[in-house]
C-alpha cells in the first residue's frame, strides 16, 4: 500500500472510498481473480456515473529470492532492516503465471458511462449482485474516477486486513 499521508488529495480519496461489498471467498492460496465493480461520479458532470468493471489477479504467496533478481539481498534491501524470509504477493490487472514474465494488461478492464446519478446506480448494482447471490464481486464507490487506482488499493487493503 502506498503511503497516502504524503499527499492530501490521495489520502482524501483513500479514506472517502466506500467498500460496499467484499468478496466472501477472500484471498486464497494459488492464482485466482477478484472481480470488482467500481462506481464513481463522472468527472465532467457529477450527476452522471462512470462504472468500471475489472478483475484483480492474485498470485500465491512467494518468497523473494535475491538470486532471481541477480542481486544480493544487501543490494536490494537495507541489510540492517530486511528479513531473510521475505514473503509477498503480487496484485495486478493482468498477471502472467510466471513471475519472471510479469506484465500489466487491461484485458479485464471495462469502463462504461451511465446517465443516472452515482448513488442510484450504486444501489442498482448492489441489488443486482444480491439478486444474483454474487459473493465473489466487490463493489466500490470511488469519490473521483481520476483516482480510481487509489480506491482499488483501498479495496485490496481492506481484503488483506481481513485475511492476515
Amino acid at each position: 500500500m502506498w503511503d497516502y499521508n504524503r499527499n492530501e488529495t490521495l489520502k482524501e480519496i483513500f479514506f472517502k472510498t466506500n467498500i460496499l461489498r467484499k468478496p466472501i471467498s477472500g484471498i486464497i492460496s494459488g492464482y485466482h481473480q477478484i472481480s470488482y465493480t467500481l462506481i464513481a461520479p463522472d468527472k465532467e458532470d457529477s450527476s452522471f456515473t462512470v462504472e468500471i468493471n475489472g478483475k484483480i489477479n492474485v498470485s500465491p504467496k512467494f518468497i523473494i529470492s535475491a538470486n532471481s533478481l541477480r542481486e544480493t539481498f544487501g543490494d536490494v534491501f537495507d541489510p540492517e532492516t530486511f528479513d531473510d524470509a521475505i514473503v509477498g504477493r503480487v496484485f495486478s490487472f493482468g498477471l502472467s503465471k510466471r513471475l519472471d514474465n510479469l506484465k500489466i494488461e487491461n484485458k479485464y478492464f471495462n469502463l462504461t458511462n451511465h446517465k443516472d446519478k452515482p448513488q442510484e446506480h450504486l444501489e442498482r448494482i448492489n441489488d443486482q449482485l444480491m439478486r444474483k447471490e454474487d459473493t465473489r464481486t466487490g463493489l466500490i464507490f470511488c469519490p473521483d474516477v481520476r483516482y480510481y487506482p487509489v480506491s482499488i488499493d483501498r479495496f485490496i487493503s481492506d481484503i488483506m486486513d481481513r485475511e492476515f
